[in-house]
């Protein structure tokens, strides 16, 4: 799965993972605005709920895991970079269909072998299931842009950077902003910092 991943992870950093008690957030208040569009805090609540219920079906043995204030980061990085990378795309006349999305799944399903092996996956990766099919559209973003950059002449060892460049103008021309209880918002490396109290991750041994 982590594999699966690389092309999101390789080009738009992931906020740190980290160690704490997951507490409820007020669903009244979003969560972070990015340009108009508002991520609310029951979003991350919903996800953060599932990710940590799923851990529970599953053998987390070895993996390293983000808790608390650290995975309310990671979720709320999660639908940032999602609003940012189909507001980029569309700017850059950058499509997805939900037929792409769907082929994709099913293309990383039969790569994992088995349904138990992808949701051991997703697991170790902090993706809820509900989610999977965003991070399977992240993916198909990055690599449409990853295909436009490099069209216009970047080489493929700087097609990486290129887009994130692309992103990182996105978010600066919307603005993102994020409630300080998650942590900071990064715009050189266009994540979600948790907050510093946050430790870093934890790796499970049963």
């Amino acid at each position: 799965m982590k594999k699966i991943l690389t092309a999101v992870v390789g080009v738009l950093v992931v906020a740190g993972a980290g160690v704490a008690l997951w507490f409820v957030l007020d669903s009244s208040a979003p969560a972070a605005t990015v340009g108009k569009t508002k991520i609310t805090a029951s979003e991350i609540n919903n996800s953060v709920k599932t990710i940590v219920a799923e851990r529970k079906t599953v053998s987390t043995t070895g993996m390293q895991l983000a808790f608390g204030d650290a995975l309310n980061a990671e979720e709320l990085n999660y639908y940032i970079i999602s609003t940012l990378l189909a507001d980029t795309a569309a700017a850059n006349g950058v499509s997805v269909t939900d037929a792409q999305v769907t082929a994709r799944e099913a293309a990383i399903l039969k790569q994992e072998g088995s349904a138990a092996k992808l949701k051991s996956g997703e697991v170790s990766a902090s993706i809820a299931s509900t989610d999977f099919p965003g991070y399977v559209r992240e993916i198909l973003y990055v690599e449409a842009l990853t295909a436009l950059v490099e069209k216009q002449g970047t080489s493929v060892s700087n097609s990486g950077t290129a887009v994130q460049a692309l992103v990182r103008a996105q978010a600066a021309k919307e603005g993102v902003k994020i409630d300080k209880k998650y942590g900071t918002w990064d715009s050189t490396n266009v994540t979600v910092n948790p907050p510093a109290t946050a430790s870093s991750t934890s790796t499970t041994t049963k």
